[in-house]
């Protein structure tokens, strides 16, 4: 056997050095060509190439059937609210996340697609609440932005009344004791029968005047009633954003800066949005600091009175002058701005919760001033919807652009922060347009 193959070797390399002399040698070059391909396939095939090991993948651990369950529940909440979290697999992937994140934004909270426990048990008593009373539930959807998305929202800040007491039961209908065996039973006691008033006997009913005499007694000037002129209704933060989320859900969601056929409604939207946010934002801030409704009352109250006639016409002037008017009343009460941002958060809250337009106006002006100049937006708003001031359109736009001036320069945006690019976009353009 090794005989054979040293010959082949030698015959491999005497062809292979052999010159090629004319086109006849070609037949031997073939020759040569087969035999060194052959003796390579034989090499091969006596000297196989290692085989490769694949180490198995480890599977994930199985999660407890209770987490699962929870995360379950958790994507059917948020589903049935409206937050699209996907399948209901107990498997939240990108898709929960986001849901997650647009439910937090809901509530005022940061946006990190990363649920806490407190926001688990909102979403599961939000659910049991609205199939409990659907009739509550549509009625705060309506009046709500969010719509059915801002009902975990309003439960949180409007707990459920008390359930009435379970009715005393009716005491036991009496026996008589049971006589000894053989011994005749006693008569069963009647069961009382109450005793009902006599029906009175009808009164007599008077006889009716001739339809002649009748229409002879209404003269002229009785055949069309009076009631009065009707005043104009004053204005309403409240009945504003319900008449806006009515018009919202008609038109299948809010106006965007690409999608806008009305921009006054789309800045009714945003103020309604920036509104509501500011309330949750405020009362918890007054949950923060341990302060009592009587004491916001108070306060608030007396914040109201003392800062009312700086703000008694803000579209005569421009808005650095009427906010430089309120910081020297804010320096001169001594009091920190950290301290004031506080104060005009809580009354701004509590001015909106009451749909107290004064309150309200008096809290932004003071927000503004004390360094928050983005507040000044919803001053704006007030202004062209006539909140508390005479509507003047022009000043309306004037106290918005300052606020998006500041939240361009780099100031901390008001309301929402997660959507502050989106909603300097819309309003830039409504209030261009309207």
């Amino acid at each position: 056997m090794k005989r054979q193959s040293f010959l082949n070797v030698g015959l491999a390399v005497s062809l292979a050095l052999a010159p090629q002399a004319s086109a006849a040698d070609d037949l031997g070059a073939g020759l040569a060509g087969l035999v060194i391909g052959a003796m390579i396939a034989g090499a091969a095939q006596n000297n196989p190439p290692p085989r490769q090991h694949r180490t198995p993948r480890k599977a994930a651990p199985a999660r407890p059937a209770a987490e699962v369950q929870a995360d379950k529940d958790m994507q059917q909440a948020l589903n049935n609210f409206g937050f699209d979290a996907g399948p209901v697999d107990g498997s939240p992937g990108k898709r929960t996340r986001a849901a997650i994140a647009a439910f937090q934004g809901t509530l005022g909270r940061m946006q990190d697609g990363v649920i806490t426990a407190d926001q688990r048990a909102l979403l599961q008593d939000a659910m049991a609440r609205e199939r409990l009373n659907p009739a509550e539930a549509a009625q705060l959807a309506a009046a709500n932005p969010y719509g059915r998305r801002g009902l975990p929202a309003m439960y949180q800040r409007t707990p459920m009344a008390p359930a009435a007491p379970y009715p005393t039961p009716m005491p036991p209908y009496p026996q008589a004791p049971a006589a000894p065996y053989g011994q005749p039973q006693a008569p069963a006691t009647p069961y009382a029968q109450p005793q009902l008033p006599a029906t009175p006997a009808p009164a007599p009913v008077p006889p009716v005047a001739a339809p002649a005499a009748a229409a002879a007694a209404i003269t002229a000037q009785d055949s069309i009633p009076d009631f009065g002129d009707l005043s104009p209704p004053a204005a309403s933060m409240n009945n504003l954003c319900n008449q806006t989320n009515v018009l919202t859900t008609s038109n299948g969601g809010m106006a965007t800066a690409e999608q806008m056929p009305n921009p006054g409604l789309a800045l009714d939207e945003q103020f309604c949005l920036a509104r509501t946010f500011a309330t949750a934002d405020g009362e918890k801030v007054a949950k923060d600091v341990g302060a009592t409704q009587a004491l916001i009352t108070s306060l608030c109250g007396q914040m109201k009175t003392a800062l009312s006639a700086k703000l008694a016409d803000p579209a005569a002037r421009p808005p650095e002058a009427t906010l430089a008017d309120i910081r020297k009343v804010i320096d001169a009460s001594g009091k920190t701005l950290s301290a004031t941002q506080v104060s005009g958060r809580v009354c701004l809250a509590e001015g909106y919760r009451t749909d107290d337009a004064a309150m309200a106006n008096v809290a932004l002006a003071t927000l503004a001033a004390a360094e928050m100049k983005p507040y000044a937006e919803l001053l704006g708003h007030h202004l062209r919807e006539g909140f508390g001031f005479t509507a003047n359109p022009e000043a309306s736009r004037a106290w918005i652009r300052f606020a998006l001036d500041a939240v361009t320069s780099g100031a901390a945006p008001a309301v929402l922060p997660n959507q502050t690019a989106e909603r300097t976009a819309i309003l830039s353009k409504a209030i261009t347009a309207n």
